[in-house]
């Protein structure tokens, strides 16, 4: 589910263009650039052509039963000039996807810490600027960001699949 999920967020961060992501240079070290803790190289952060993206994503959704059954979370959608916006701070080489509950899960006191398995209204992503130390880099409102979009509850777009 996480590399369906970023691949998402990824291909959602581009505006309808086509943006090849493959990092400049063909280091398969952890080390681009003299920064040790920015990974580079076959594996991480790689472009894959559209029919592998789907073919990825069809076998999830098989595995959750869609469309016969429309309650796993499918999707989290996050607005693209925000990112935008938070990867203009120079200091960011890296960002981390951590897979969290959804504050209005939290809040409820029978839910936190409960196992939430693929519930659309109870799982999010929050979205974490690294530097080159792996220090989080914070937002100009000194945090970090979250409010993701879950489908099937808000779904974007007609289509499961990418074409």
């Amino acid at each position: 589910m996480p590399v369906a999920i970023v691949f998402c967020l990824i291909m959602a961060c581009t505006k309808g263009r086509s943006v090849d992501t493959t990092p400049a240079g063909s280091s398969t070290s952890n080390n681009t650039n003299g920064r040790a803790n920015r990974l580079a190289g076959p594996g991480y952060s790689q472009s894959i052509p559209i029919d592998t993206a789907n073919k990825m994503i069809q076998s999830y959704l098989n595995s959750v039963h869609y469309p016969a059954q429309d309650t796993a979370l499918r999707s989290l959608s996050f607005d693209a000039d925000t990112l935008r916006a938070y990867l203009s701070d120079p200091h960011i080489v890296t960002l981390k996807f951590m897979i969290a509950h959804q504050q209005a899960y939290t809040n409820t006191a029978a839910s936190y810490g409960t196992y939430a398995g693929l519930k659309p209204n109870a799982i999010t992503l929050i979205i974490v600027g690294m530097d080159d130390d792996n220090g989080i880099v914070r937002n100009k409102s000194n945090g970090v960001f979250e409010h993701c979009l879950p489908c099937p509850t808000s779904c974007n777009s007609t289509s499961a699949l990418l074409y």
